[in-house]
């Protein structure tokens, strides 16, 4: 698989460099917009954008915009003394790497890779200074950084391979918004967050998985134990992301923890692979089903 990383921070170095911000507009356009356009035309009856408006869905998903390169954004400076684009380009290189054993097998050849600025004043309640998403039209990753700090930049290299692993998994198993269940959910994205800490450690981890409690672990695991088979997206993610989150969504709450459905995920993936010696790799060509009965993890 051969890995395309974006060079966002030149592009970020043009728009401060940009004479005025008729210039700084289109070179966001050309450089930023046209690449996303597909994914964002997708996305603009779902934002309910302004007809017209060519920033619309990057305003929507919080991307920094041109006016925000009138002078240096405060994230900029971090992000540059964490040598952020360097360590992105190499986590996507290495992530790549992973899949040369099973060339014959993987739904893409390539997958490019995007660092982005986003809008620390209206970011999405628990992302916790930072995110990610995929491309759902073409094999593209964005992680972005609202307000990077040390804590979440340890996450940096994590985040990236994880997003990457959607990529790959979301082709072998297609999502229907209707018929998905709750199981092949929690494997979704416990398995991303394995394939991180395989290729880097467990220090990647993100605060999904290692900031609930061992009480609260207990609860989530209980009621997606209850409701694995549960279909529908608006249901499901409810045991995924949990009260706090769906509450600033106008959701009802369930009693399930915050990211509860992403920490029983990575235990039931982290049973099932320790359980078979199988790697992460070998485990994505197989059903979620599959995972989650081999694994045990709701027999102990």
């Amino acid at each position: 698989m051969k890995a395309n990383w974006i060079d966002t921070h030149h592009i970020y170095q043009q728009l401060l460099a940009a004479p005025d911000q008729e210039t700084r507009e289109q070179l966001y356009k050309d450089a930023i917009i046209q690449p996303w356009q597909a994914m964002m035309n997708n996305m603009t009856d779902t934002f309910q954008t302004e007809p017209g408006d060519p920033f619309g869905v990057a305003r929507a998903w919080n991307w920094l915009l041109p006016e925000h390169f009138a002078d240096t954004p405060q994230s900029l400076p971090v992000m540059e003394a964490a040598d952020a684009w360097t360590i992105g380009a190499r986590a996507l290189a290495k992530g790549a790497t992973q899949w040369e054993a099973f060339t014959d097998r993987l739904p893409l050849d390539q997958v490019t890779g995007w660092l982005i600025l986003a809008d620390p004043t209206r970011s999405m309640p628990g992302e916790l200074g930072y995110t990610g998403a995929i491309d759902w039209t073409q094999p593209q990753l964005v992680v972005q950084y609202a307000t990077p700090t040390e804590e979440n930049l340890r996450c940096l290299p994590g985040a990236v391979v994880h997003e990457m692993h959607h990529l790959i998994r979301l082709r072998l198993f297609p999502w229907n918004m209707m018929q998905t269940s709750l199981a092949q959910y929690i494997v979704h994205e416990g398995m991303a967050e394995l394939f991180a800490t395989e290729l880097f450690g467990e220090e990647v981890l993100g605060p999904y998985v290692t900031a609930i409690s061992k009480d609260d672990l207990a609860t989530a695991r209980r009621l997606i134990a209850n409701n694995l088979d549960s279909t529908g997206f608006d249901v499901i993610r409810a045991y995924v992301f949990g009260d706090g989150v769906m509450a600033s969504m106008g959701g009802e709450p369930i009693g399930m923890p915050n990211y509860g459905g992403y920490a029983v995920g990575y235990h039931v993936v982290q049973s099932f692979l320790r359980r078979t010696g199988l790697s992460v790799a070998e485990a994505t060509f197989l059903s979620a089903e599959e995972i989650v009965a081999q694994s045990g993890y709701f027999r102990n």
